[in-house]
């Protein structure tokens, strides 16, 4: 009877499995990144030497109806060390290569944004809270979760080498709120984003820009969000150099912002070996909400290298060296500022 009761498990739980499997296609990915930060702020003497060990492991879902649409949809469960649950919404993609995400859709103008290249590796000194000077091209860009972002296919309206997406959210049930004190919540956000590729000569040329706008409930802040960014890449043959900017509005938290950033950097591919050298200046105007700006403004400034070594298929080691210069209200903070260090290994799967 034993006997029976156990091969009655195993057929049960295979046909299950069977079940989920026929269902739909699931794929997984991830790394684990580790190694050794080290940071020497100017305010001493020493460095700070720490480890860091940050785990990702994502999970891919997707199947395609008998009409060829494919939809996919999937969840992370960790990610750099924050264990989680975090599902990517729902993405349905049509026959002639456009797509529409739905939920959890982001922003159009983001996914837009060039990816300039820079160092690797775990760098840098955590700033103060009060430091709000601009840290991406992506600075101010945001979403609520109910939303969409529509892709068109390649070659969008004709145009060999354009694609672009719109997106937009709502959120316009939230609660109106008032005081300088109190967090701002994003209500409604539209955006656009347009990418340009082409060739010159032994070259690839890659343009991005982007347009994001939103607004919130605290109708203390004088400000919305309204922010774009333009940057582009060339590649010639191992070499890759890119530059972007961006400029504008955006409020977060209880604070209202007007700043840039810019970024320039390069790399060079030789066999398993990856140099990598950038810079970026990142700045903005804060205020509480409602309150006048002052002419004062924060201000990040670094300077990062790297160089990166394929050990084996999927094991990388790094090495990367970062400088930064910050400052809070116009005044230099020694404290925020100095220089940083990383030796280590991502192990991708």
């Amino acid at each position: 009877m034993k006997k029976e009761l156990l091969l009655a498990t195993a057929l049960a739980t295979t046909t299950g499995l069977a079940g989920v499997a026929e269902a739909g296609s699931a794929s997984f990915s991830g790394h684990v990144r580790t190694g050794v930060k080290g940071t020497n702020p100017d305010s001493s003497d020493t460095d700070s030497v720490a480890q860091r060990q940050h785990p990702n492991f994502t999970v891919s879902i997707s199947e395609t109806t008998d009409a060829g649409v494919k939809i996919a949809t999937g969840f992370t469960l960790a990610d750099e060390g924050g264990g989680e649950a975090n599902p990517s919404g729902l993405t349905l993609t049509f026959t002639d290569g456009s797509s529409l995400q739905l939920i959890e859709a982001g922003s159009a103008s983001a996914a837009h944004a060039v990816s300039v290249p820079g160092a690797s590796g775990e760098l840098g000194i955590s700033n103060t809270s009060t430091n709000q000077a601009a840290g991406a091209l992506t600075v101010g860009h945001g979403a609520d979760k109910v939303g969409f972002d529509y892709a068109t296919a390649a070659d969008a309206f004709g145009i060999e080498g354009l694609n672009a997406n719109l997106s937009a959210s709502f959120n316009s049930d939230v609660s109106a709120t008032t005081g300088a004190a109190i967090t701002a919540t994003l209500e409604n956000s539209y955006a656009v984003g347009v990418t340009y590729k082409t060739t010159a000569g032994d070259s690839t040329v890659t343009v991005g820009a982007g347009y994001d706008t939103s607004d919130n409930n605290n109708s203390s802040s004088t400000k919305d969000n309204a922010v774009y960014h333009l940057g582009g890449t060339v590649v010639t043959g191992d070499l890759t150099i890119g530059a972007g900017f961006s400029d504008g509005d955006w409020v977060a938290e209880n604070n209202q912002m007007q700043g840039s950033y810019a970024a320039v950097g390069a790399k060079y591919v030789s066999g398993d070996i990856t140099f990598s050298v950038g810079a970026s200046a990142g700045d903005a105007k804060d205020e509480a909400l409602g309150t006048q700006a002052t002419s004062s403004e924060d201000s990040v400034d670094t300077i990062q290298a790297s160089v990166d070594y394929t050990i084996a298929s999927g094991v990388t080691g790094t090495v990367g060296y970062r400088n930064q210069d910050s400052g809070d209200e116009g005044t230099g903070s020694a404290t925020f500022s100095g220089s940083s260090w990383y030796v280590g290994a991502t192990i991708s799967f």
